[in-house]
């Protein structure tokens, strides 16, 4: 039962360099890095197996080690900066409305109205009366609704 395993109590530099390269070309199939930073290790641990001789456990934990190293390097290195404001609301057409200046494309009836934004006709509510023509400005969304305030000064 003993003589199962025997081939893991007596690796060289050598087979840590061809583990290493087994994950490092693993890695090139799309792993997301993770191969990557552990075939480092294992390379790493080829170094120090060739300059210290290290035994077959000290050997396993060097490895585990350094993977656990490199990998947390990677991640704290690669951690993304919290998105901008554009990027959240990028497939949210209705939220990317808010703050745009337009025209009613027609007078305020019921409290509803219509204004072009790029290449949509959207549905406007307001609290005033307004004539086609008047200047609002998207304050907030409702559902599939903007809702605006005028802008217009001076009438």
């Amino acid at each position: 039962m003993m003589h199962d395993w025997i081939w893991l109590s007596e690796w060289s530099y050598w087979h840590w360099l061809i583990l290493g390269s087994i994950l490092l070309l693993l890695e090139l199939f799309g792993t997301a890095g993770l191969l990557l930073w552990t075939g480092i290790a294992a390379l790493l641990t080829a170094v120090i197996v060739f300059l210290a001789e290290p035994g077959i456990y000290t050997q396993w934990s060097l490895f585990a080690i350094f993977s656990i190293i490199t990998t947390w390097c990677w991640f704290r290195l690669n951690k993304q900066d919290k998105p901008s404001a554009e990027v959240k609301v990028l497939n949210q057409r209705i939220q990317r409305c808010i703050g745009v200046q337009t025209t009613l494309l027609e007078d305020v009836r019921l409290g509803k109205s219509r204004v072009r934004i790029e290449d949509t006709v959207w549905v406007v509510l307001t609290n005033e009366a307004l004539p086609a023509g008047a200047v609002v400005k998207v304050v907030a969304a409702e559902g599939t609704y903007l809702v605006v305030k005028s802008i217009t000064t001076g009438r």
